[in-house]
């Protein structure tokens, strides 16, 4: 028994250790990063075009009515700012946590936590942006409705890939990679939905896609015994004389 911690020991030592494994999930996380900053001008399509924030409807009778009304572009810069900050903390988080954390077991629950929340944040940022800057008094759907229609599937999606992606952390083995390779691809799915969220949705998929990578191969090491530990044992070793 004793050969055997010591051998489990080790295994996990050198899985802790891959500088490959920890270099390609980092590289995951960099490249999601890259992606969503290319696609970062759909973010104002989303918040202008679709949940109308920083917009008004005229009243039925006047001149524009029935025809949304927004601020100019120097009225979205702050949410500009808000979501690019956003974006920055977590691909730079993420990196450093994919490259410099070496355990897996330690590495892999950071980096999916740090998923979760960077989906939740920008699902929440715009929910509140939707109810609280929206003048739909006079629009046929309030701001709220506006969410649901236009984020409400990807939504949706997103919270199912992120529990996917928290629940590939209790099993280990091949059951653990296939959670969380179906979580990653269901944050592709919620991305291609609703394009406007990515620049802060990508990066959980890289996110979860670095923690997959980091799950790879522990269990193997750690379920192998040393051959000379996996011959018969004669009867003078199990009686111990």
């Amino acid at each position: 028994m004793a050969a055997d911690d010591a051998f489990i020991s080790s295994g996990r030592r050198r899985t802790g250790r891959r500088p490959w494994q920890r270099a390609l999930a980092a590289l995951s996380v960099l490249v999601s990063g890259v992606v969503a900053f290319v696609l970062a001008g759909s973010a104002l399509d989303l918040v202008r075009d679709q949940l109308h924030h920083n917009c008004g409807m005229q009243p039925p009778g006047s001149e524009g009515a029935g025809t949304w009304i927004c601020s100019d572009g120097i009225g979205y810069l702050a949410i500009a700012g808000i979501l690019g900050m956003g974006w920055l903390a977590v691909v730079l988080s993420g990196c450093l946590l994919a490259l410099l954390v070496r355990p897996s077991r330690q590495a892999r629950p950071a980096l999916v936590i740090l998923a979760a929340v960077s989906a939740a944040w920008v699902l929440g940022l715009t929910w509140y942006g939707s109810t609280t800057n929206v003048q739909d008094q006079y629009a046929p759907m309030t701001g709220a409705e506006y969410w649901l229609e236009a984020v409400g599937p990807a939504a949706l999606v997103s919270v199912l890939g992120v529990t996917l992606g928290l629940l590939s952390l209790a099993p280990t083995g091949p059951l653990s990679w296939i959670l969380g390779i179906v979580a990653t691809v269901l944050l592709i799915v919620a991305t291609v939905l609703q394009p406007g969220l990515s620049l802060n949705l990508i990066p959980p998929v890289g996110l979860l896609a670095a923690a997959t990578i980091r799950a790879v191969g522990p269990d193997t090491i750690i379920r192998q015994r040393p051959r000379q530990d996996r011959r018969p044992r004669t009867l003078r070793e199990r009686t111990g004389a």
